[in-house]
């Protein structure tokens, strides 16, 4: 059944894929579903890339953008991994117009690991202020994301949780566009073990997405399984003198063959579909999309406890390679429980959590009455 709101029209202010990201992908398909029901939808696109899509303005593309902002708007909702000096500027002229223009401002925050109100000069703290105080509501995709907020004073009733995961519509185009060369890969090894990360990066000195890890959890799972396949994908490498390190570990351990970098942008999930284990290994997180995608295709997924986890993620201890290389073999021991386990879960409907807070904000001040999710 449709949501009825043909009267809203909704700029999603955040990123459309490529490249493929946690943010990106969920205003892809948030704004899918809009305008599967009737909303009108646009997305301003903060990446880099122009985007063959009607409904997708690059924020470079100035007329266009002014277009998009010259016409009635009733809800502008920003996708933000976090605030900091660099884009407050921004998001501090978006503001001035949603109250000039009387249009409800909207703000998810998918993770507050950059959050900069303690670190900034004055002048920052005073625009990030600024700006936090003109959003009529705050959507924290996780509790701690929430604390986060609720730490800084603000009202409780203006912060929901709901989490970021909205389920992929499955199309063949999608498929399609995976090389022969990743699903002949998949055809002709076993276990299959999946794992992602946006890009190669460090956070404490360590390897963020736990890439070296997946390298030495392949290494040691060989020995028993030597059918043994992990497909790491990485859309936009960027480091890559790491990369080639990762690379040349792959060699040294004798599984050059068991372990496939994807690294151009495709969709994830037909790749992650076709996994047998998904894992998780990184040193923080926000609320990992890809970790609730796997549990939706029941797919047993191992993550770190580095950050709370959504059940029934089973959890190793954060960079415990030991850990991490017992977990896996005790789920490729008892596969089918796992598996069996994972039918259980109740999934909520998250895009009616936020159609909900759509239609509830343009008639209050932003206090509303939600659930809370996990």
């Amino acid at each position: 059944m449709k949501e009825q709101v043909c009267l809203l029209k909704i700029i999603l202010v955040g990123g459309y894929p490529p490249p493929f990201g946690g943010v990106s992908a969920h205003c892809q398909r948030l704004m899918n579903l809009l305008l599967k029901n009737d909303v009108r939808c646009q997305i301003v696109d903060c990446s880099s890339e122009l985007k063959n899509n009607d409904n997708v303005v690059n924020i470079r593309e100035i007329r266009k953008l002014l277009g998009t902002f010259n016409q009635t708007n009733e809800i502008i909702h920003i996708h933000s991994a976090g605030i900091d000096s660099k884009k407050i500027f921004g998001l501090i002229i978006l503001s001035l117009l949603c109250q000039i223009r009387r249009i409800k401002l909207i703000t998810t925050f998918h993770s507050l690991s950059d959050f900069a109100l303690k670190k900034s000069n004055w002048l920052d703290k005073l625009f990030i202020k600024i700006f936090l105080n003109s959003t009529s509501h705050y959507i924290a995709v996780s509790q701690r994301v929430k604390d986060d907020l609720a730490s800084l004073k603000f009202n409780p009733k203006k912060i929901s949780v709901i989490p970021a995961f909205l389920p992929p519509t499955v199309k063949k185009q999608d498929i399609d566009e995976i090389p022969y060369e990743v699903w002949s890969f998949i055809d002709e090894h076993t276990p299959i073990i999946t794992a992602n990360a946006p890009h190669l990066e460090f956070y404490n000195d360590q390897d963020l997405y736990g890439t070296d890890m997946c390298i030495e959890l392949c290494s040691n799972l060989y020995k028993t399984f030597p059918r043994v396949g992990f497909v790491f994908c990485i859309p936009n490498v960027e480091d890559y003198d790491y990369f080639n390190r990762l690379k040349t570990r792959t060699i040294k351990a004798g599984i050059e063959k068991n372990f496939l970098f994807v690294t151009k942008p495709y969709h994830y999930y037909p790749i992650l579909s076709k996994s047998d284990i998904f894992v998780r290994p990184t040193n923080t997180d926000g609320d990992a999309i890809s970790i609730r995608e796997a549990l939706y295709f029941n797919i047993p997924t191992l993550a770190s406890d580095a950050v709370s986890r959504p059940e029934p993620t089973i959890l190793f201890n954060n960079r415990d390679i030991n850990d991490f290389i017992v977990k896996t073999r005790n789920v490729l021991s008892n596969y089918e429980f796992y598996k069996k386990a994972l039918t259980e879960i109740k999934w909520k409907d998250n895009f009616r959590e936020i159609m909900d807070i759509y239609k509830q904000v343009t008639t209050t001040k932003g206090e509303i009455s939600t659930n809370e999710q996990s």
